[in-house]
């Protein structure tokens, strides 16, 4: 049975709909590993109700809780820990080409009257 989370305004549906799939995902592997909420919570390092909100796919919960409750679950986060390296790395290469800062330029003031 899939919960239904109100639509909130601020958050695209797309956004929506990846929180709420990491969220069955976890639960659903939490379940087959045999694992009570009150254990994925110690394992993680949260709150029984910091669980409960991840499970529930609340977009308020700090993301590196939610990720390492995917890790402990056994889920597979960006490809595996090779793949995420590998990228990691790429995305340094690239962000290394590109300027350190965006800054827009303002308009050349044409004041000859």
């Amino acid at each position: 049975m899939i919960d239904k989370v109100p639509p909130n305004p601020s958050i695209s549906l797309t956004t929506q709909s990846a929180l709420q799939l990491l969220a069955a995902e976890i639960q659903a592997a939490r379940k087959l590993r045999g694992w009570t909420e009150l254990e994925l919570a110690q394992r993680t390092g949260c709150s029984r109700l910091t669980l409960r909100a991840i499970e529930a796919g609340k977009p308020t919960v700090a993301i590196g809780h939610v990720f390492e409750a995917a890790t402990m679950v056994g889920l597979s986060l960006f490809g595996g820990q090779q793949e995420t390296t590998a990228r990691l790395l790429e995305t340094k290469v690239k962000l290394g080409l590109l300027p350190a800062r965006i800054r827009h330029q303002k308009p050349e003031l044409k004041d000859d009257f």
